[in-house]
């Protein structure tokens, strides 16, 4: 079973990269029993006026998820409708909290500071970011003050990754690391507690990988052992081979 990675998605803005002829062309196959995850802004939905609407872009995609063969993975970003899925109920698969989409039971939110144990191997996830332009947007309808990690989430996370002594195989979060996007070339940090928090797990934690979106661009910093991904998909164990290999566009 094949585990493949992208980034954001932001609703149906970026859904193309998914297309059976785009992965298609990128020699990519995804079938039953594989999984797919995504890394932040999955926007679905991102406004309440896209679940009220009948025959919008938004049940137009809900569709087209429930009707794939695969387990679809995400976590939050900073653009994903945080109201909303707080009102939805917690469960547990993979051994870790996830939340599944009302409609659509492929679809799998997996939370923040959580671990889950999938086709043998272990998944740190912290989703959130704060975002560059919410100055333009409305609070509670367009932008959510959940967006950046809480104190409880943060312990969670650091309870969770102790029980594990710290060792993971992959973390998986929104945003890089502080960092990261203080020292990258062409990023810009913004003071966000997340990033921030990050920064601590990053180093007190043993991993293989780090995965991540948030920032619109598919490096990867090989310093410390991240792949950023916006359009590329990717399957997990190749990602971890290229980081050994020929580095993307970018790389450090």
């Amino acid at each position: 079973m094949a585990i493949l990675i992208t980034g954001d998605t932001h609703g149906g803005i970026d859904m193309h990269k998914l297309s059976r002829r785009e992965l298609k062309s990128r020699g990519i196959t995804i079938g039953e029993g594989d999984f797919l995850i995504i890394l932040g802004d999955f926007g679905f939905p991102f406004l309440d006026s896209e679940v009220s609407k009948p025959g919008g872009e938004y049940h137009y995609w809900m569709k087209w998820f429930r009707e794939r063969k695969y387990t679809i993975l995400w976590i939050d970003g900073n653009h994903d409708n945080f109201c909303f899925w707080d009102k939805q109920p917690i469960t547990e698969r993979f051994g870790g909290k996830v939340q599944v989409h009302p409609e659509a039971e492929n679809v799998l939110h997996l939370m923040r500071g959580e671990i889950y144990e999938i086709e043998g191997k272990t998944f740190f996830t912290f989703g959130g970011a704060v975002s560059h332009d919410k100055s333009y947007r409305k609070p509670g309808i367009s932008w959510w003050a959940q967006e950046e990690a809480s104190p409880e989430e943060m312990k969670n996370a650091e309870r969770n990754l102790k029980a594990r002594d710290f060792k993971i195989d992959y973390i998986l979060t929104h945003t890089p690391p502080r960092a990261v996007l203080s020292e990258a070339p062409g990023l810009t940090y913004i003071k966000d507690r997340t990033a921030d928090f990050l920064d601590e797990i990053m180093a007190l934690t043993e991993y293989k990988l780090w995965l991540c979106g948030h920032i619109h661009r598919d490096c990867i910093i090989r310093s410390v052992r991240l792949a950023a991904l916006y359009q590329s998909v990717a399957e997990l164990s190749e990602l971890e081979r290229e980081l050994e290999a020929s580095p993307f566009a970018g790389s450090n």
